[in-house]
């Protein structure tokens, strides 16, 4: 009896210490957004974006305030941010991290095992690239009626809703620590004012090495996931275009050989309906199946062109061993990184155009 007292002491005592430190709101500052530049003497400069109330309760205005310092890691840059501040900083509501496009290309390995092993920082949050300073982007105010942390969330989930692929840092640190896929980003800058999603930024494991159009990302997202919305314009002739929005798509990938002599069929199905097609008359079915086999002649072309790209690059952000690794027993990942470059890879895409707006 007791030893079963003393057990029941000694757990208490254990979840007693694994309590967590409360956190009262007042008394601490939120961090929204991190953004990462590269600075001399191999150091790393570390902006974090952090929302805050000006005036009275009653005509409260909420604005961000931009904190900046350099150092050799994060940690120590946290502590030199920390003397500038009357309140401890909180990354428990940290939802994009930027890293600039030559901080990027040198490596991201040391801030992303940084982030990796902080458990306050989610696994959901957007990681991005940016060309240019991620400090002068984070530091300035823009006319969207929104503080820049919340823009910044907002406009990337918008836009992976609708032509952008699915990428936060759970989708990272699977393509990071695995084998067989590497990761990708969206690729942000500033134009006219505003911020927009330039493209897809890709990476050789922790390098930054090369980035996909933005007006190409729908192609992307066409072979890489299953997906609804989104829209992608298409070339009808010597001076006519069409715009295709996308009702449903699903991509299927059949493997063979992958241990001996691999050979890749990507099959893409696209329901759309056609939005914008000026001069051209939808009502006739003629018309309809015309536009079809435009429309697969041009994704096939654009999807092999892309995969043929990443294949010379060295890169495989679709995952293509990956899926080869699941699909064969005993998968040798270094004989398919020496075949990766010249495996043949054809895709075949089925449209379906449903609707052609109300003139139909």
């Amino acid at each position: 009896m007791p030893k079963a007292k003393l057990m029941m002491a000694a757990i208490l005592l254990f979840l007693v210490g694994c309590t967590p430190q409360k956190q009262v709101l007042e008394d601490i500052q939120l961090v929204g957004v991190v953004g990462y530049d590269d600075a001399s003497g191999n150091k790393i400069q570390a902006t974090v974006s952090v929302p805050t109330t000006e005036g009275g309760s009653e005509q409260a205005v909420l604005s961000s305030t931009t904190y900046s310092a350099r150092s050799h890691t994060s940690r120590n840059i946290r502590q030199i941010l920390q003397a500038e501040t009357p309140k401890p900083f909180a990354s428990g509501r940290v939802s994009v991290i930027i890293f600039n496009e030559e901080l990027a290309s040198r490596g991201i390995t040391k801030i992303i095992d940084s982030l990796q092993r902080d458990p306050s920082v989610g696994r959901n949050i957007y990681l991005a690239v940016a060309k240019g300073s991620t400090k002068d982007m984070l530091s300035k105010e823009y006319p969207v009626g929104e503080i820049v942390p919340a823009y910044l969330k907002r406009m990337i989930e918008q836009n992976m809703e609708l032509t952008f692929p699915r990428a936060n840092f759970h989708h990272f640190n699977y393509s990071y620590y695995g084998k067989g896929s590497d990761p990708f980003m969206p690729l942000l800058e500033e134009k006219h004012g505003h911020i927009r999603i330039a493209g897809v930024a890709l990476f050789d494991h922790s390098k930054y090495v090369d980035h996909i159009s933005f007006e190409d990302s729908f192609i992307f997202k066409l072979l890489y996931q299953n997906f609804r919305q989104g829209s992608h314009e298409y070339k009808l002739g010597k001076e006519n275009y069409l715009t295709l929005e996308n009702l449903s798509s699903h991509v299927n990938y059949d493997i063979y050989n992958a241990n001996t002599n691999p050979k890749i069929n990507i099959t893409i199905r696209v329901t759309g309906k056609v939005n914008d097609a000026a001069g051209t008359p939808l009502y006739q079915e003629k018309k309809i199946k015309m536009i079809e086999k435009t429309i697969q002649k041009q994704t096939e072309q654009d999807a092999e062109k892309m995969v043929d790209r990443l294949q010379k690059k060295g890169i495989d952000p679709l995952g293509l061993g990956d899926r080869a690794r699941s699909r064969a027993r005993r998968f040798d990942f270094k004989e398919w990184n020496q075949k990766y470059p010249d495996i043949p890879v054809h895709v075949k895409a089925k449209i379906k155009v449903t609707q052609g707006g109300i003139v139909e």
